[in-house]
């Protein structure tokens, strides 16, 4: 899911110039914040002093982003050594991948129960944050999202704990402690909604590299003069000659 949406993102903001390397970089910075689950199997008697929790908190940081798109504008702004490399298709496919990390590929987590842990590790919290805004007609507003002393906090946005106490399960750590022959299951889809946008990606996408292509079709015929109508010169017809 995470994929396809980082497609369609990628097509909707780069719309001609998307291309196939363009969505598999897209997809690939969509998905990329949910490997931080694997970095939960090292947390084992004599591994790396990880938490055990790490799924939805490492690689779901925002400060990784960030420190991305930081050093993507330096570079733009003086280095330029990025740009000299890959020239500016590849500026801006960068640009298009911390985008995609970002919305997708935290965003989505952290605004669903899913929930993430967006500051880690300066501050160790998952936030799930989910609610309703609504009108009605006897309490005209009503929002959901922010609440106040709920669960012991005096402004809650959906905290759900920590590492400690919150595990987020996946593929590759499905329980703590020992696997054992707990069942592991890779989700595709969880619901009508996203067969809808995994459907739709490849479509969306395709559309978004055509767009471009009957104005280059119209510019290349007209640079080479084969445009009979835009080419030819205007005449203008006389009076048919008679004999006098």
């Amino acid at each position: 899911m995470h994929a396809a949406l980082g497609v369609i993102l990628a097509a909707a903001v780069l719309g001609p110039a998307f291309d196939r390397r363009t969505a598999v970089v897209a997809a690939l910075a969509g998905a990329a914040p949910d490997l931080d689950a694997v970095i939960g199997l090292l947390a084992v008697p004599g591994g790396l002093p990880v938490p055990e929790s790490t799924h939805g908190a490492v690689l779901h940081s925002v400060f990784l982003p960030g420190l991305a798109a930081f050093a993507v504008y330096v570079d733009a702004r003086r280095g330029r050594r990025f740009r000299g490399r890959y020239g500016s298709a590849g500026v801006r496919l960068a640009w298009v991948a911390v985008l995609v990390y970002a919305v997708v590929g935290i965003g989505l987590d952290l605004f669903n129960i899913a929930a993430a842990n967006p500051l880690w590790p300066l501050h160790d919290m998952f936030y799930g944050i989910i609610g309703q805004i609504q009108f009605t007609n006897q309490e005209l507003f009503v929002q959901t999202y922010v609440r106040f002393d709920v669960d012991g906090h005096a402004v809650y946005v959906g905290q759900q704990g920590d590492t400690g106490s919150r595990f987020l399960r996946s593929p590759f750590n499905p329980t703590r402690g020992p696997d054992g022959d707990v069942e592991r299951t890779f989700a595709v889809v969880d619901s009508g909604w996203q067969l809808l946008v995994l459907a739709s990606a490849p479509a969306i996408g395709w559309t978004a590299a055509r767009s471009g292509v009957p104005a280059a079709v119209t510019a290349g015929d007209a640079a080479d003069g084969t445009d009979a109508d835009a080419s030819a010169p205007a005449t203008e017809e006389g009076p048919a000659p008679t004999d006098d």
